[in-house]
């Protein structure tokens, strides 16, 4: 254990002191090995949350391409995309994914703003895929204290005051760390020696078992202790994720969630996008309620309302062609202040978004009378309660730039 931990300690000295091209020159492709841990195994239908802001989307990708939304291709790869990242060399692809919405945009908002434009794709794992995660155990992970159920926790104190357990602390130091000299050099470099990692190793029962590793497991460096993000290999990526959604909108003011009014969604392979819209036959159903003058709720179900013409205008109050003309200003105004959110958990197709929804508008009717026999009572507003319904149309990838 002695000479793997001196390695580490030199990829940690080397990474502040060397070049970019010289720490290159010394240890790519020249992975060292790891001390194998038995690996986490993730069999569920586990959501994997990725954004892109969209001006970094450029004019020549396809919006109807799952693979916009997915991993840098691997055809650019020879032209040095992407840039070095903390899993990844320059020039090499790797998938990266939050396993929370607002994990994400915290990873890409360092150049963003409130208001700026993002698309944020839902990718699904597929049951009985047998991802296998190597997770980097942060310096704050190894304490007896911790919740022993802790994803990055590493509790038991034979393991955090051996040999071993400086391993680890050093090896989530490298690959945590955000200092700004030799940024990301060490962790690209200890992440592909985990990726290039086989062998054999024992389980909590002492039985041998192969161990290889299709991705990542780390804490987001930027947020709390149990937001996770996950790092995946192209090809675990091409056989096991599916592409579930892809919604476009703006950065809201935490810059960690983005309200929507478009959406894609895989059909057949590809995106089809949509945009959420209503009409006047979106509404499906009315409930008027009236207030008197004390703006007391009234009963007005026994006699007649008069508007201020005096003229009987009861039925009117429960058709849907007048009150979707009369109201449709306030009633768009409402629509359009709906912040529609990806509500983790929920499986989103074209089907659940054609969805109804309650709307509520208000008039002043200061003038208005409700008359019930000889009895008449003044009015001063009425609230609506509407049941309405969304409709999709379907929408161009230009029209959703």
């Amino acid at each position: 254990m002695k000479q793997y931990l001196a390695l580490l300690d030199r990829v940690i000295g080397d990474s502040k002191t060397l070049s970019k091209m010289e720490f290159e020159k010394k240890y790519k492709g020249n992975h060292i090995g790891i001390p194998l841990k038995v690996y986490d195994i993730i069999n569920d239908s586990l959501p994997l949350y990725r954004g892109r802001l969209a001006k970094h989307v450029r004019i020549d990708e396809d919006l109807s391409s799952p693979t916009t939304f997915s991993y840098v291709p691997l055809s650019l790869n020879e032209k040095g995309m992407p840039e070095i990242e903390r899993a990844n060399y320059k020039g090499q692809s790797i998938f990266y994914a939050s396993e929370r919405m607002g994990t994400n945009f915290k990873e890409i908002s360092k150049d963003s703003n409130i208001g700026d434009e993002a698309y944020l794709a839902k990718w699904v794992l597929k049951p009985n895929s047998n991802l296998h995660l190597y997770r980097a155990i942060p310096d704050w992970g190894g304490s007896e204290t911790n919740d022993p159920n802790g994803i990055f926790s590493l509790t038991d104190p034979k393991i955090i005051n051996s040999e071993f357990g400086q391993y680890l602390k050093r090896l989530g130091y490298i690959f945590m760390s955000n200092e700004e000299r030799g940024k990301y050099f060490g962790s690209s470099y200890v992440a592909n020696c985990i990726y290039s990692a086989t062998g054999v190793a024992k389980d909590s029962e002492g039985n041998l078992v192969d161990v290889h590793y299709d991705g990542i497991a780390y804490p987001s460096a930027i947020g709390g202790p149990d937001e996770i993000n996950i790092a995946l290999k192209p090809e675990f990526v091409d056989k096991y994720l599916e592409l579930e959604c892809v919604i476009k909108g703006k950065l809201t003011s935490d810059l960690q969630s983005v309200t929507f009014q478009k959406i894609g969604i895989k059909e057949s392979g590809e995106i089809k996008w949509y945009e959420l819209y209503i009409d006047k036959n979106s509404i499906t159903s009315i409930v008027p309620m009236f207030f008197d003058l004390s703006n007391d709720l009234i009963n007005v179900s026994d006699g007649v309302i008069f508007d201020e013409k005096r003229q009987d205008v009861t039925s009117q109050m429960y058709k849907i062609e007048y009150i979707s003309e009369k109201y449709k200003g306030q009633i768009i105004e409402k629509f359009k202040s709906i912040d529609f959110n990806l509500k983790t958990g929920r499986t989103i197709s074209k089907t659940s978004l054609i969805q109804s929804f309650g709307l509520v508008i208000d008039d002043d009717i200061y003038g208005w009378k409700y008359a019930d026999g000889e009895k008449e009572t003044p009015l001063c507003k009425v609230v609506f309660f509407l049941t309405m319904k969304y409709k999709l149309r379907e929408l161009t990838p230009n029209e959703v730039r």
